[in-house]
């Protein structure tokens, strides 16, 4: 009963952070979509990954933790680790996003990119459970889920700005959201580059830092988003969880990330008989 509740930690801990920001339904529905999206892709990606698997004779995560060239390693972790992961993560998140906001909304967009990683995340890590065994997976739990987190924040981050810039998506939006996945791909396989071919340990100080790094990145997409996603009119905001006011165009508090709440203020005059 332990081990299902840690596999399910991170969701929860990402659910917990972001909990101000539930009293938004859409957020919340993005969320849990980007959750069923990013199952979706995993399972995708699994299959693609059975005719390489049947080419290189064994699986991808031992091939490249095996005695190759450092730069087959870093070359197989980039092109084909890297780049179907996070494909079909970030078409998972645009999908996700699209049937809750139609890609109106960076903070929507954000969400359902989040979830697609943690989803993605999460069958990854039972993959390995079924796989390896719990000694196994137990120490990378986090590090899995923070490291798919900070690259899917990437690209969620670079779509999210992308399409807020314009009012339909044309051939320079795909182009900065297709860079957003490459930027995202190299990221991730420098990562597994890192960690398979050196053999780093999941506890070591290098993957710490790294975690930190993942968690501090996180938080710097979100506040890009935040500032993308502000509504139409200019008015008088006042933030329902800390009480700081604004009159910039904003969803969201720019100091603790709760719902802004645009304060209306009728204004009358009246005009005496002279």
């Amino acid at each position: 009963m332990f081990f299902p509740v840690l596999l399910l930690l991170p969701i929860g801990l990402f659910y917990l952070v972001f909990r101000r920001n539930w009293v938004d339904s859409e957020l919340r529905a993005a969320f849990v979509t980007g959750l069923l999206f990013g199952g979706a892709a995993i399972l995708i990606a699994r299959v693609c990954y059975v005719p390489i698997e049947m080419y290189l004779g064994t699986d991808l995560r031992t091939f490249i933790s095996g005695p190759r060239s450092w730069w087959i390693t870093l070359l197989t972790s980039i092109g084909v680790i890297g780049f179907v992961e996070e494909g079909l993560k970030a078409g998972g998140g645009l999908v996700a996003s699209y049937q809750v906001s139609f890609l109106k909304r960076p903070a929507a967009i954000f969400m359902a990119f989040c979830g697609s990683a943690l989803a993605f995340s999460l069958l990854e890590n039972v993959q390995y459970y079924l796989v390896f065994g719990a000694g196994t997976v137990m120490p990378r739990i986090i590090v899995s889920s923070s490291a798919h987190l900070f690259f899917g924040c990437i690209s969620s981050a670079v779509a999210a700005i992308a399409l807020s810039r314009t009012t339909r998506a044309d051939s320079v939006v795909s182009m900065r959201i297709l860079l957003g996945i490459l930027i995202a791909a190299i990221a991730h396989g420098f990562f597994d580059f890192l960690v398979f071919h050196f053999a780093v340990q999941a506890a070591s100080g290098v993957i710490v830092s790294l975690v930190i790094l993942f968690l501090f990145g996180i938080q710097e997409a979100w506040i890009a988003v935040l500032r993308a996603d502000s509504q139409h009119e200019v008015g008088l905001m006042v933030c329902a969880g800390c009480g700081a006011f604004s009159i910039e165009r904003s969803r969201f508090c720019g100091f603790c990330g709760s719902r802004v709440i645009k304060k209306q203020r009728n204004v009358s005059i009246q005009v005496g008989d002279s």
